[in-house]
């Protein structure tokens, strides 16, 4: 029988401003992160149901614990963004033996977005009237533009490969990566072709010439590329990618 998984993206009733490069709210980018997180859990043959959107609030989480409660869900999930001032992510939950040792899980695939914690909060009303162990992310700080901006160029497709892999760890569901056909340090021949600013979007710049794959994986359809073959794989991304491709 398959896994049940429950997923439950913010949905706060006053929605939070974010320091995000697009029109976005906090609301709006958890709902888009837990998107991908739904897909490819569903690609790994796991039963998903999720909260969405259509209320917020106190309804909205009423209803979403009941739903899950009722299902028999093997694990719940929740994806907020923080503010305040932090550089962190964090991982919330009930903080018994069983959900620390989940947490830790999700601690040791969380590399994205560092230093990562595993906190106890017994306050937070999903954590507490799940029957289920409920995990609580926090991926980011909404109200640090850089992180804002790293999440929107990439990030969030990496963190949610990081939370789908620690689910299937979790849920004892054998993982696999997204496949590519393509790899790091390709070459990529641009003639008037489109270099794009971001994983998604149309804003991009048209360049001539030779960059190379920095890292071969597939995000939105759409490939990394750095201008010079030394910088493939270096990090920061941010001072090693030149931009995004689309690739046949």
């Amino acid at each position: 029988m398959a896994k049940k998984l429950y997923l439950s993206a913010a949905a706060h009733a006053t929605d939070n401003a974010t320091q995000c490069p697009v029109a976005c709210s906090e609301n709006t980018h958890c709902n888009a992160y837990m998107d991908l997180v739904e897909a490819r859990m569903k690609a790994h043959g796991v039963s998903v149901r999720r909260g969405y959107p259509t209320a917020k609030g106190d309804t909205a989480l009423v209803a979403r614990v009941r739903e899950a409660n009722a299902w028999g869900a093997d694990l719940y999930y929740v994806a907020h963004t923080n503010a305040g001032g932090g550089r962190y992510s964090m991982t919330m939950c009930w903080g018994d033996a069983a959900s620390l040792a989940k947490a830790r899980v999700l601690h040791k695939h969380r590399k994205t977005v560092t230093p990562h914690k595993v906190v106890t909060r017994r306050d937070l009303y999903e954590i507490r009237a799940t029957k289920m162990i409920c995990l609580y992310d926090e991926l980011f700080f909404h109200d640090n533009a850089e992180d804002c901006r790293r999440f929107h160029s990439g990030g969030m497709e990496q963190i949610a490969e990081e939370t789908v892999a620690a689910l299937c760890e979790m849920l004892g569901v054998a993982y696999h990566a997204p496949q590519s056909v393509h790899k790091a340090g390709d070459t990529v021949q641009l003639d008037k072709g489109k270099l794009y600013l971001a994983s998604t979007g149309t804003v991009g710049v048209t360049r001539t010439g030779t960059f190379y794959l920095y890292d071969g994986k597939p995000i939105n359809g759409r490939y990394r590329v750095t201008n010079k073959q030394e910088r493939v794989g270096k990090t920061p991304i941010a001072l090693n990618v030149s931009g995004w491709v689309e690739l046949g």
